[in-house]
């Protein structure tokens, strides 16, 4: 089996930098939510399902195997180390580098197929495990589940919220309303709703800088208030964060809005919640040596 595994992860390997040399990186654009929530219910359900009724196919145990897990983590953390050696740039400034590196992905790693083939095989691993030990018969480990299926949650809603994370600049006018932000590439995005200064007030230290500003604004008529480091939460993922301000008139003119869309924001916290309390009853616990020897046997 190690040796089957070998060749499986070898070959999917080779085949993502095959895909990154031909095709430059992933299309995370095409997965944009709701489509990427979609495709992970199926994901979870095919996970499911091939645990369930095809245990005995090759694919199968291989990604239940012991070597699986060396082969998924070393991937993921040698990524990780790509990630944190070579300076991580946006698309349009990582298409203009040359040389090997370039080809490879490596100054936007996060979206080469490289690390999504690697990212992939680790949550299909994760999902394999998990249902596993969902499944055993007697008691339930729930100290593994949730650790693990937190984990996953986590991952993947980090990994696939790139394709669906947006921030923009938006300047604010006393004047007149505006719908017309910016990305951080300087692209152009109208919003659905205009945004118009109504008041602004401005606290100084005694040496005159500012301390504490604040904003209210003019919303889809209605007024809320913004503070510099207090977000606003206008919804499910959408928050709004004032950032800067006219700073050369006395009664500031605009004011500049920050807003970022995270549509999988929570997903990722109630990840790391449920690390947090698998964490807590691992504490609580302890580690259970026969408890993990007798779930081996059973598989």
């Amino acid at each position: 089996m190690s040796l089957t595994t070998n060749l499986l992860f070898s070959l999917l390997f080779l085949l993502s930098v095959v895909l990154q040399c031909i095709f430059g990186n992933f299309p995370f654009e095409f997965f944009a939510f709701p489509l990427n929530a979609v495709i992970a219910l199926l994901w979870i359900a095919l996970i499911w399902y091939g645990y369930k009724e095809l245990r005995n196919w090759v694919i199968v145990r291989i990604l239940l195997s012991p070597s699986a897990t060396r082969w998924t983590l070393g991937w993921f953390l040698a990524g990780c180390l790509v990630i944190g050696l070579f300076p991580q740039l946006s698309p349009e400034d990582a298409t203009r580098k040359q040389g090997l590196f370039a080809m490879l992905g490596c100054y936007n790693f996060m979206s080469s197929w490289i690390f999504v083939a690697g990212l992939f095989s680790l949550l299909t691993h994760l999902g394999m495990i998990t249902v596993r030990r969902c499944l055993l018969s007697g008691k339930k480990h729930w100290r593994f589940i949730l650790n693990h299926a937190g984990l996953w949650l986590a991952l993947f809603a980090g990994f696939v919220e790139s394709a669906s994370e947006q921030t923009l600049r938006l300047p604010v006018f006393r004047d007149k309303p505006n719908n017309e932000a910016f990305t951080s590439q300087g692209k152009t995005v109208f919003l659905d709703k205009p945004f118009q200064l109504k008041e602004f007030a401005v606290e100084h230290y005694a040496n005159g800088t500012p301390r504490h500003f604040f904003a209210d604004i003019i919303v889809d008529e209605q007024v809320i208030r913004l503070e510099v480091n207090h977000p606003y939460s206008a919804g499910w993922g959408e928050d709004y964060y004032l950032t800067s301000y006219d700073m050369r008139s006395p009664e500031p003119a605009y004011c500049v809005v920050q807003i970022v869309r995270e549509p999988l924001k929570y997903v990722m916290l109630a990840g790391i919640i449920m690390m947090l309390v698998g964490g807590f009853l691992l504490f609580l616990e302890g580690p259970k040596r026969s408890d993990a020897s007798s779930a081996e046997k059973q598989n």
